[in-house]
């Protein structure tokens, strides 16, 4: 697994992108035909209009997963790296694809780390790439409290809430041709393009109804899988003892009266009502000596 996450970022901007030199392609001869109609007016207007719909057009898998690869290497560096204990890593993975699978993209190939962190927090990199921190394992009672956390970081690989922001960065960077394909050609623009989503993932956060979302359908994920969904509540509610007003955490996160009421709507729309599982003595066995 190190050796997965270990290649450098100059090769992962360089990844994926070569199959989008066709719509390149497709869109300069736009352009030598405006030209040869009405000048370099006319090919500036269709240039201009290739930009625009560039920012606009839906981001590939291909572009997702080296996306999803160059954010994970941002995760890792600044949580200092995967935490090396394979048995625990094995678990979380096995938790966190039953979710997935019950998911709106199950068919994608989701993977789970813990981080060697003590801070309260878990992240997710599109294409499937999900951390969650030791501290915030140390925090958890109970299995389906972790397959909750864990549908919550789901969520926003399934609804593409990283890549929103993403596309909202390319049409702010100006960046031409089709798709990512000028970062092929220009490994600067692509890391700058990274650097600007991993600070808004990392530092401020994904917009509050984004969280709010992944609450709700995280726990409906879990729910699915068998656990008990009212187990994310009351997760919520230590936390909220826990982290009180401290205001670093909202910076990146809905307060947690609005999480909690957001969830428990959730839980109420859920048809049939479930009650499920809760599996703590399973999490305490397979977390005894881990942390």
């Amino acid at each position: 697994m190190p050796g997965k996450w270990s290649r450098p970022l100059g090769l992962l901007a360089a990844l994926g992108l070569s199959a989008l030199v066709g719509c390149a392609a497709l869109q300069g001869m736009a352009e030598d035909v405006a030209y040869q109609a009405g000048g370099e007016r006319a090919a500036g207007v269709v240039r201009g209009a290739g930009t625009v719909m560039s920012g606009l057009l839906p981001i590939s898998y291909d572009e997702e997963k080296v996306i999803g690869e160059a954010l994970a290497l941002q995760v890792l560096a600044r949580y200092n790296g995967v935490y090396d204990k394979p048995q625990l890593t094995r678990y979380i993975n096995l938790v966190g694809r039953a979710v997935a699978l019950t998911a709106d993209r199950p068919t994608i190939a989701y993977h789970f780390a813990v981080l060697n962190h003590d801070s309260i927090n878990a992240f997710a990199a599109p294409a499937g790439y999900v951390f969650i921190t030791k501290g915030l394992l140390k925090q958890i009672r109970n299995e389906a409290e972790l397959a909750a956390v864990l549908g919550h970081e789901i969520t926003h690989i399934s609804e593409k809430h990283v890549l929103a922001v993403l596309q909202r960065s390319k049409q702010l960077a100006g960046i031409s041709e089709a798709g990512l394909s000028a970062a092929g050609h220009n490994p600067v623009v692509f890391k700058s393009l990274i650097d600007a989503v991993a600070k808004k993932l990392l530092d401020e956060g994904l917009d509050q109804g984004k969280e709010l979302e992944a609450d709700r359908l995280g726990v409906a994920f879990a729910a699915r899988v068998g656990y008990d969904p009212q187990a994310y509540v009351g997760f919520l509610q230590r936390l909220r003892t826990l982290k009180g007003d401290d205001q670093a955490f909202f910076k990146t996160h809905p307060n947690f009266s609005s999480r909690i009421a957001e969830t428990q709507q959730g839980i109420r729309a859920l048809s049939p009502p479930r009650q499920g599982a809760l599996l703590a003595d399973r999490l305490t066995q397979r977390l005894r000596g881990q942390l």
